[in-house]
């Protein structure tokens, strides 16, 4: 049976949030809705794939698999960043694994040799070959940009730039000295029996504190007091306030930036700068949900934990450092509770779509997004929308 793009419409096109409603259920399993999202929303657009403080120094190198691509990001003897192509020119075999130093890369199938600007430099046994040419046969290399610490990949090459996209998150993040935060602890859950649009839905919304997080956030950050921030065409950010009473205490509230405001100890920054960077953000810390898409119903999720200069710099940082890695652990054991419960109810033959609270407006601006994307939506029915919600 073909995936019945009216229904998802409906959804995207819903033009207040006061009026919102999920995706259809069928719109979390569907293999050819997830190859239009492969070639309409993940291909055209920033991917993010590694920090760049995970690239240490000239010879350093990472490897990831995307969209079932595999790259590696190096530094190379200049201590330019590039993405490039994992398979070797000859044969396609891989050329690395994981991250770590390194002069060149070399293929462990025929010894083919790269630098770590892409170049070959060394195939053996090929000198007698007519016409082969060293320069001919390099890595392949893909378009990336850096965005406050993050090294994105852009697979046709064709995206606006990354700083034009989430120009207007800046003024949000900039005052944390977020692009100097450092990653203490990178996790890997591995592949989870859910959609990528699961992940993003529990992700962009609070109203969920006061069920799985009942007695790990909601008292402090109770789910009533988060709300919606600035949206643009490409990010959707949320606010998740602390309750009077609370202190701003470390790990997530403190030691901060002194770019920031009193106000800032006081909450939490979440936002999703689309297609795939979920972060949330506080004064001493940051932690991003790395979601990477592998199928339809399915996501391969790795979570890495930062913390602030200046939480760095303080007093008793192992002790800090582990209190912040097993709080945020436990929460997101939570949340992946919730997803693959979510996932199941999908696959069971649920019908009917669901009303959304004005609590969950993020998600509603992510189905926007998904309309636009996906072509489904028009452009002015979208400007509509967006005028609706600021009334």
């Amino acid at each position: 049976m073909s995936f019945d793009y009216n229904r998802l419409a409906a959804t995207c096109a819903v033009e207040s949030p006061g009026h919102a409603i999920t995706l259809p259920p069928e719109a979390y399993g569907s293999d050819e809705l997830y190859a239009a999202e492969v070639d309409k929303i993940f291909k055209r657009g920033w991917i993010p794939v590694c920090r760049v403080e995970q690239l240490e120094g000239p010879g350093s190198y990472y490897s990831i698999d995307i969209l079932g691509t595999p790259l590696v990001v190096t530094r190379d003897r200049a201590n330019d960043i590039r993405v490039l192509s994992r398979n070797c020119t000859h044969r396609w075999m891989e050329i690395c694994s994981g991250a770590g130093q390194a002069n060149v890369l070399q293929c462990p199938y025929h010894l083919w040799s790269f630098g770590l600007d892409g170049h070959l430099a060394g195939a053996p046994e090929m000198k007698n070959s007519p016409g082969f040419d060293r320069k001919d046969w390099g890595l392949k290399a893909f378009r990336h940009e850096v965005w406050k610490g993050f090294v994105f990949v852009n697979f046709d090459g064709q995206a606006t730039p990354v700083a034009e996209q989430f120009a207007g998150l800046e003024p949000l993040v900039d005052p944390y000295d977020f692009e100097n935060y450092q990653i203490v602890e990178t996790t890997d859950w591995g592949v989870c029996d859910w959609d990528w649009k699961i992940m993003v839905d529990n992700f962009m919304e609070c109203y969920h504190h006061m069920g799985p997080h009942r007695g790990s956030l909601e008292d402090e950050f109770p789910a009533k007091l988060s709300h919606t921030g600035d949206v643009g065409r490409y990010f959707t950010t949320m606010w998740s306030q602390q309750a009077d009473g609370y202190p701003a205490e470390v790990p997530f509230l403190a030691p901060g930036a002194p770019t920031l405001t009193p106000e800032h100890s006081h909450k939490l920054l979440i936002f999703i700068a689309y297609p795939l960077l979920q972060i949330s953000l506080g004064p001493g810390f940051m932690y991003w949900l790395k979601t990477l898409p592998v199928g339809a119903g399915k996501v391969e999720i790795h979570l890495d934990i930062a913390m602030s200069p200046a939480a760095l710099a303080a007093p008793d940082l192992d002790e800090r450092r582990s209190q912040l890695v097993k709080s945020i652990c436990d929460i997101h054991r939570e949340d992946l509770d919730v997803c693959a419960a979510v996932q199941k109810a999908v696959r069971s033959g649920v019908t009917s779509t669901g009303r959304l609270a004005l609590l969950e407006r993020p998600l509603w601006q992510f189905y926007r997004y998904l309309g636009r994307e996906l072509g489904i939506i028009s452009t002015t029915a979208d400007l509509a929308g967006r005028l609706t919600a600021r009334i």
